[in-house]
């Protein structure tokens, strides 16, 4: 640590790099080692108290299943989830999905941004997210090449603290670094036979935007199962069946072969996506998979 701090003293991480995290306290940024036990993350607030650090508690976190189905923390304390997706590479509605069960769970406002909509042939998946839109999500569609979109997205951010996920590829930290003019943080070409990027972003920072508000830049994410969900939670803070929770007949209903369920019924009077209804049952079982 470089300096002295007294029991006043209040920051946050933004940015963990190997053993070490990097903690801005506003007159200065700080490094320190957190103690072995305990898990840190960007977006955590730190108190110093007779020159040593405490966090406080998270008020949310975004936590996946990680190796052999260990919580891994990826970010905490945020107000929106940019959930990102690309014209320019295969679409993974799953996880979109995915992010926002979370988010829903977390109390965290979850955001679906299109980007690269300057490529030909995009108007398919602009159809594709705008049902996010119509189910009440902000969907942001842009343009990191062209700037086409940034201004109304930074505009939605100002005040607020937001992390920025994805499949690897889809553009997040080329948003960044045009919502940051001077940034430049290191971006990859898609691979031309897989039409995916590599994990350029090896490890999260937290950024302040010159618009106002703070964003993070994660690492790109291939596989995403959330932790310490049951299927209830699943099912409450699913996509489109929040409108239909609690009308099934039975209340432990799982949605899936059950009689008299107002989500099946949904699906078959088509008021409910059918690709949405099997994104879930994919979500369901890579939940007993894992």
């Amino acid at each position: 640590m470089t300096s002295k701090k007294d029991a006043q003293t209040k920051g946050r991480i933004i940015a963990h790099h190997g053993l070490k995290v990097l903690i801005d306290i506003g007159s200065e940024i700080v490094d320190w080692k957190p103690p072995r036990r305990e898990t840190w993350v960007v977006g955590d607030i730190v108190h110093f108290k007779d020159g040593r650090p405490f966090t406080e508690k998270r008020r949310n976190a975004l936590k996946r299943a990680g190796y052999k189905g260990a919580e891994q923390i990826l970010a905490a304390n945020l107000d929106k989830l940019i959930i990102t997706a690309s014209c320019g590479e295969a679409f993974r509605l799953g996880l979109i999905d995915r992010f926002i069960v979370v988010a829903n769970h977390e109390g965290i406002e979850p955001v679906i941004v299109l980007n690269k909509t300057d490529l030909a042939d995009s108007e398919e998946k602009i159809k594709i997210v705008e049902r996010y839109a119509r189910l009440g999500y902000g969907v942001f569609c842009l343009s990191a090449k062209t700037g086409e979109g940034l201004n109304a997205l930074a505009g939605s951010l100002n005040g607020k603290i937001a992390s920025m996920v994805g499949h690897s590829g889809v553009g997040k930290t080329s948003i960044i670094n045009m919502l940051v003019p001077g940034l430049e943080r290191a971006t990859a070409k898609i691979h031309e036979k897989t039409g995916q990027g590599r994990h350029t972003t090896s490890s999260a920072m937290l950024v302040k935007l010159p618009t106002g508000g703070e964003i993070i830049d994660s690492p790109g994410i291939r596989h995403f199962i959330p932790s310490g969900l049951t299927p209830a939670d699943i099912a409450e803070n699913f996509p489109g069946f929040n409108q239909l929770h609690g009308q099934c007949k039975f209340r432990n209903c799982k949605h899936l072969t059950e009689p008299k369920c107002a989500i099946l019924t949904a699906v078959e009077e088509n008021e409910l996506n059918r690709d949405l209804y099997d994104s879930y049952k994919r979500l369901l079982e890579s939940l007993e998979d894992n």
